[in-house]
């Protein structure tokens, strides 16, 4: 899909969409000689602001439609803009605005009480300010659909201003919606960014993406500008980028996941070496008995079917006189050693024994590996459960593992094979 240049208003509707409060506030911001009132007359800061942000922002498609938005941009402190990012792919977007009123006490108080008579209007009726931010949204979402291809909506639009006194006190002015179809949902996964085009974070400004309720992080660009709510990125519920910041298409870029799914998978790859040497030493217990009921019934097997003859009726008589009870076996077993059962019946265990036996009783590990065309890993993991079982003993010499049967092993002072 070839995104056009004209999502680069998505952003720019954006940005200059928080210049549009600045109708009843255009005072904010003024020093304390030059304040005027609440109204909705424009001063000549407001009008500094606005030439700023408009030649920042450049290019984009419809100028004069940008311009007429923020003509009445006041001098805001500080603007967060704040995405709370859900499961759906739908996110809460919330225009924040901070100003700090003066440092006087006299202008404390006259420049709160003009802002609690604005807030008292600006949340019990649509003012123009108000209209125009639905306006926008709608805009946003539109152009946001075309380049991306997904379908978008605006909705339950809300708005607030209040008064608080942390560190200071300031007004805040919050306007938000509700962007149906922002991110891109696949697997669940979400992904946050494909309407994001040149933008710009002014001095002023920073873009807060928080994980909604399920979902946690897992990447995000550009990463070294990054600021994490928590020590890291995964234990982070929010991620912020500060200005003043030029961004590169796509970008701020953020790959959310379903909290959960990566929790799980999180315990499971701490506890994996735990639970393999579990399931390990269980499996070796298992074969090592198994191998072991079988050579006594395969030595049983042997002695039951005794010499054979050409004359089955006295061979039969015979067995049947001279065959010896079972008790009798288990008490006196056979004089003569069975022979050992064929090769693809034999244990690991049984096999690494016998070849071992076979080269005088101790072998180097990288020829038990050779011989039995085993992978390292598994003839390593061999090794230390019949170690652990004291079957045979490890020597580590320069490089090498010597692995010897009991009674074979080599002298420490010397090389194991100087005999």
């Amino acid at each position: 899909m070839n995104r056009s240049v004209s999502v680069g208003v998505v952003v720019l509707i954006v940005v200059v969409s928080i210049a549009s409060i600045g109708a009843p506030m255009a005072s904010a911001g003024i020093g304390d000689g030059d304040r005027a009132s609440y109204t909705v007359h424009q001063t000549t800061s407001a009008t500094d602001t606005h030439a700023s942000t408009h030649s920042q922002l450049q290019p984009v498609q419809d100028s004069q439609q940008v311009t007429s938005v923020a003509e009445d941009a006041p001098d805001f402190d500080q603007t967060t803009f704040e995405i709370t990012v859900h499961e759906d792919g739908s996110a809460t977007w919330t225009f924040r605005h901070e100003q700090r009123f003066g440092t006087g006490n006299e202008t404390t108080t006259a420049d709160r009480e003009a802002f609690e008579e604005f807030a008292a209007t600006f949340e019990s009726e649509e003012t123009e300010l108000y209209n125009r931010f639905t306006e926008q949204a709608r805009a946003m979402t539109d152009t946001g659909a075309e380049v991306t291809d997904r379908e978008m909506d605006a909705a339950d639009f809300e708005r607030s201003a209040t008064v608080e006194d942390l560190g200071g006190t300031r007004g805040i002015v919050e306007l938000s919606f509700t962007w149906n179809g922002f991110a891109h949902v696949e697997d669940g996964t979400v992904e946050v960014g494909d309407v994001f085009q040149n933008l710009y974070l002014g001095p002023d400004q920073a873009l807060d993406i928080q994980a909604g309720d399920g979902l946690m992080f897992d990447r995000v660009q550009p990463e070294d500008s990054a600021q994490y709510s928590r020590s890291s990125l995964e234990d982070a519920d929010s991620v912020r980028w500060s200005g003043e910041q030029q961004f590169l298409d796509g970008q701020p870029w953020a790959v959310l996941v379903q909290e959960r799914a990566a929790g799980d998978s999180a315990s499971v790859n701490s506890d994996n070496m735990a639970w393999y040497l579990a399931i390990a030493a269980i499996v070796g217990l298992g074969i090592a008995g198994g191998g072991l009921w079988y050579r006594r019934q395969s030595a049983g097997g042997e002695t039951d079917a005794g010499p054979s003859t050409g004359q089955s009726a006295s061979s039969d008589a015979t067995a049947a006189t001279a065959a010896p009870t079972e008790d009798e076996q288990r008490t006196e077993p056979s004089s003569e050693s069975a022979p050992l059962p064929d090769e693809e019946l034999l244990t690991d265990e049984d096999r690494v024994i016998r070849l071992i036996r076979e080269n005088g009783g101790r072998m180097k590990q990288v020829n038990i590996v050779e011989e039995t065309g085993w992978s390292k890993s598994k003839v390593s993991m061999l090794l230390s459960e019949m170690e652990a079982e004291d079957t045979i003993s490890k020597l580590r010499v320069g490089r090498e593992n010597i692995i010897s049967l009991e009674g074979f092993e080599p002298e420490a002072t010397k090389s194991p094979f100087d005999e």
